[in-house]
């Protein structure tokens, strides 16, 4: 059923979300990126992570929270403070069942490509072994990402089979309604309206798992348009090694991409196949974990062979590429209850027929406890490509969460880019805000309402607001 509820977070009205126990205490997570990986059950945190919740705060470079133990891992530069004080040290282990927590050496949080998540954003409110609730966010639909302005992932039970995430892309408005449950598989059927994308259509979906190892998800779909299918399949194949299957049909375009990676210790490594109509590109690429530089920070080495089929290009049908990368994040810079933090990335792309490109990024980012219900959080990214294919880009962001009492909780932030060739109708959105509210009433139901609204003078404004609506239940 929890697949069933995620089907509907595009739906204008959402049945109540109910969950399995009494309501915990949140914790408020913000970091540079924050990506969720529910086929491993992890959700990692890179980059001036700040965790706060009642009576405690962790401050790191790095965290991971394992969802089936419920235990959360920071790595790097970390301050834990509590009402002991404050402490710092490489490495901290969590447990939000017993409340405990200790220093630890050789601590190690999974490096995974953020091509394998299904949601990412700079904030969410954690409820461990509950829920993860994620604001102004890219969440996968289908093959790709799509902007939202909320979304929760309901945690399952550690062991619950995990049905997977739906593999097709949603409409503007849905509603869906169950047609079978059982125990090994689930379908539904939906009806949906999408003005930009195909009208007026209806759909089935098909979930099958007959272990906690993986799942295979399709669906079928059929608009005013035209028809497409998608799929969705994911196999642990043990401890270390996992595989998974996604593609599409639709008229005129048809993707498939399959993936065999690994990740530990030693770091992530995949090799891809992916295929878009005629052309193809194979990848096989590595990223080691982050290692301490002194007490400066941390760096991260990443390396990527790569083989392009375009046989439209006359010039050049096939070419080979590498794509080595270094990736440093500094330790924090704390001043009362902020926490300032940069992360500086460089690769250059090297390609078989004599051309090379740099790619360049810096971040700043920075958190600030401004009350104990007020967190503020902000940054800038600067990232610059050399020719052949030169760019620049500029992100500005603040944001806020206000956590006012267990009734009503605001989280809003503002966004400003300035890129090069951003100009009317063409690049990002100038500007962007986004806010969303909840309010829960004292038997444990409510409303969240969320929001994202581009505006400016420049960039292109198509498709780039988004509109969630949810009732809850506690």
């Amino acid at each position: 059923m929890r697949r069933f509820f995620y089907a509907l977070t595009a739906a204008l009205a959402l049945l109540p979300l109910p969950l399995r126990a009494e309501s915990a205490a949140p914790v408020v997570i913000t970091a540079q990126q924050i990506a969720l990986f529910p086929d491993r059950s992890v959700l990692v945190a890179d980059g001036g992570v700040s965790v706060r919740g009642t009576g405690l705060q962790i401050g790191a470079t790095r965290a991971g929270y394992d969802l089936r133990a419920n235990r959360l891992v920071a790595t790097g530069d970390v301050s834990v403070t509590d009402a002991s004080g404050t402490r710092t040290g490489s490495g901290y282990v969590y447990d939000f069942a017993t409340h405990t927590g200790k220093f630890v050496r050789n601590a190690v949080v999974p490096e995974i490509a953020q091509t394998e998540a299904v949601a990412v954003a700079q904030q969410v409110e954690l409820r461990p072994a509950q829920s993860i609730a994620f604001s102004n966010a890219q969440v996968r639909s289908g093959t790709a990402f799509t902007l939202v302005a909320a979304y929760t992932y309901s945690i399952p039970p550690p062991t619950a089979k995990n049905f997977g995430y739906s593999p097709v892309p949603s409409a503007a408005l849905e509603y869906p309604f169950l047609l079978t449950n059982g125990r090994d598989a689930y379908s539904f059927a939906r009806v949906r309206y999408d003005k930009y994308n195909g009208g007026p259509g209806a759909g089935l979906e098909e979930h099958y798992a007959r272990s906690d190892r993986g799942y295979a998800a399709v669906g079928e779909t059929q608009d005013a348009d035209a028809a497409r299918f998608d799929l969705a399949a994911y196999q642990r194949i043990n401890d270390a090694y996992s595989q998974t299957l996604t593609g599409s049909t639709l008229p005129g375009t048809r993707t498939l991409r399959y993936a065999i990676s690994t990740s530990g210790r030693r770091g992530f490594a995949s090799l891809s196949f992916s295929q878009y109509d005629a052309t193809r590109s194979d990848d096989l690429f590595f990223a080691g974990n982050q290692r301490a530089v002194g007490r400066a920070g941390t760096l991260r080495m990443t390396a990527d062979f790569g083989h392009d089929v375009h046989p439209f290009d006359y010039a050049g049908s096939q070419q080979l590429r590498f794509t080595p990368a270094l990736n440093f994040n500094s330790a924090a810079l704390r001043i009362g209850a902020a926490s300032i933090s940069t992360s500086v990335d460089a690769g250059e792309s090297l390609y078989g027929y004599g051309r090379a490109t740099l790619h360049t990024a810096q971040t700043f980012w920075g958190t600030m406890s401004a009350t104990p219900r007020l967190v503020l959080n902000g940054g800038a990214t600067f990232a610059h490509d050399a020719p052949p294919f030169p760019s620049t880009y500029r992100t500005y962001t603040l944001g806020a969460a206000w956590r006012a009492s267990r009734a009503f909780n605001f989280v809003s932030s503002l966004t400003y880019t300035h890129d090069f060739g951003q100009y009317f109708n063409v690049g990002r959105p100038e500007y962007s805000a986004a806010f969303n509210v909840r309010i829960i009433r004292k038997n444990g139901t409510g409303i969240e309402i969320g929001a994202i609204v581009p505006f400016g003078r420049a960039g292109n404004m198509d498709r780039q607001s988004a509109f969630n609506l949810r009732f809850v239940r506690e």
